[in-house]
C-alpha cells in the first residue's frame, strides 16, 4: 500500500484510509489540471498568433546603436503590455478601458503597467524586474545629454543588472557552445534584449489566460507540451542571436 502513497503522504500521522483518500484527491487534481492545460494549449495553438512585428523589432536590436536599444525595446514592451491590459481587463469599467491606459490614466505609463502586472502576477516576476531596470536606463537616455555618463550607466546595467542568459543558450546544436565568450558587452546586451523581448511578446499574449484558468503559468507555457508559439518565438530569437554572433566573429 505504501507504494501507492507519495512520500509526504506516507509520512503523515493518518490512518491508511485517510492517506488513501488524500492520495486519490491529489491524483485527481493533478489529472484534472493536466487535462485543463492540454485544452488551453490547444486553444492557444488554434490562434496561430503572428510574430512578424516581433521579428522586425528583433532585427532592430541586432542593428541599431547600443544607446538606442533600451528605447526601442521599452517602446515595444510598452505596446505589448498596453495591448495585454486592453485585452484582459473586464468590460464595463466606468469611463472605459482606454481611459485607464491613455492620457493621465493609472495605466498610461510603462512604469505603472509593470507595477500592476507584477502586483497581480500577470507576467513572470523576473521578466518584469528586468524590464523595469531597462526602463530606468531608457529614461536616462531620453532625458540626459552627458554621453560618458549614459555609457557608464549602460555598462553598469550590462555588468550588474541583467540576467546573463547568453551563458545558458549555447547547446552546440542551434547555437555554438560558449559563444558568449566571444561577445563584447554591447553584443551581450543585444542578445539579452532579443530573448527578453521574445519572452515579453510570448507572455503578454498567453500568461493571463493561464492565470484566469487557475493553472500554473510556468507549467503550461514552458513545459515540453508548451504552446507552439514558444518554439516559433525561440526560433526567431535564435536566428537573430546568430546574427549577433556572426558580427562578433566577423
Amino acid at each position: 500500500m505504501t507504494d501507492f502513497w507519495d512520500s509526504d503522504i506516507a509520512a503523515m500521522n493518518l490512518s491508511d484510509g485517510e492517506k488513501n483518500g488524500l492520495q486519490v484527491f491529489r491524483n485527481y487534481s493533478a489529472a484534472f489540471e493536466a487535462h485543463q492545460a492540454r485544452e488551453l494549449v490547444n486553444e492557444m495553438n488554434a490562434l496561430n498568433s503572428p510574430i512578424e512585428e516581433l521579428k522586425k523589432l528583433l532585427s532592430l536590436l541586432v542593428s541599431e546603436s547600443p544607446l538606442s536599444l533600451a528605447v526601442i525595446a521599452c517602446a515595444y514592451a510598452d505596446d505589448q503590455l498596453k495591448e495585454m491590459f486592453k485585452r484582459e481587463m473586464p468590460e464595463g469599467i466606468p469611463g472605459g478601458r482606454n481611459e485607464l491606459l491613455n492620457g493621465f490614466g493609472p495605466l498610461s505609463r510603462l512604469s505603472q503597467r509593470i507595477q500592476v502586472a507584477y502586483a497581480f502576477s500577470w507576467l513572470s516576476a523576473d521578466l518584469l524586474t528586468e524590464l523595469d531596470r531597462l526602463r530606468r536606463i531608457r529614461n536616462d537616455i531620453s532625458h540626459k545629454w552627458d554621453m560618458p555618463q549614459l555609457q557608464s550607466r549602460l555598462a553598469q546595467l550590462i555588468e550588474q543588472g541583467q540576467d546573463p542568459i547568453e551563458r545558458h543558450l549555447g547547446d552546440g546544436i542551434r547555437l555554438p557552445e560558449n559563444f558568449f565568450e566571444s561577445l563584447q558587452p554591447t553584443q551581450k546586451f543585444r542578445v539579452r534584449l532579443i530573448w527578453l523581448i521574445g519572452r515579453i511578446h510570448y507572455e503578454c499574449l498567453l500568461f493571463v489566460p493561464v492565470v484566469k484558468r487557475r493553472l500554473v503559468p510556468t507549467k503550461v507555457l514552458y513545459s515540453q507540451e508548451a504552446p507552439e508559439l514558444l518554439s516559433r518565438i525561440a526560433g526567431a530569437c535564435v536566428e537573430h542571436t546568430r546574427s549577433v554572433i556572426a558580427e562578433a566573429q566577423g
